[in-house]
C-alpha cells in the first residue's frame, strides 16, 4: 500500500460530503464510533433524515488530523518560535 501525503489525502477528498460509513473507513474506525462522535458533538454532520447523516468535506479533514499546520508570523526575526 503506498503511503500517501496529508496534502495528497485532502486531494483525494474531492466530494462536499461523505457518509460515516466513508468517514469510518478512512479513519480506520467502525461506522458506530463516528456516529458517536456525531452525536458527542465531536465531529460536524448534517442531519438529513432521523438515521441519515452527511459529514462535510471539512470536517473529514480536521477528523484525520490533514489540516495545514497555521504560520506562526513574528516581528522580530531572531524570536524564537514554538511549533
Amino acid at each position: 500500500m503506498a503511503v500517501v501525503s496529508p496534502r495528497e489525502a485532502v486531494e483525494l477528498l474531492n466530494k462536499a460530503f461523505y457518509t460515516p460509513g466513508e468517514v469510518a473507513a478512512l479513519a480506520s474506525v467502525s461506522s458506530s464510533t463516528i456516529l458517536n462522535y456525531i452525536h458527542d458533538g465531536r465531529l460536524a454532520a448534517v442531519k438529513l433524515s432521523e438515521r441519515t447523516y452527511r459529514i462535510p468535506r471539512k470536517a473529514v479533514v480536521r477528523l484525520l488530523g490533514l489540516e495545514a499546520p497555521s504560520i506562526v508570523v513574528t516581528q522580530r526575526p531572531d524570536a524564537a518560535i514554538d511549533l
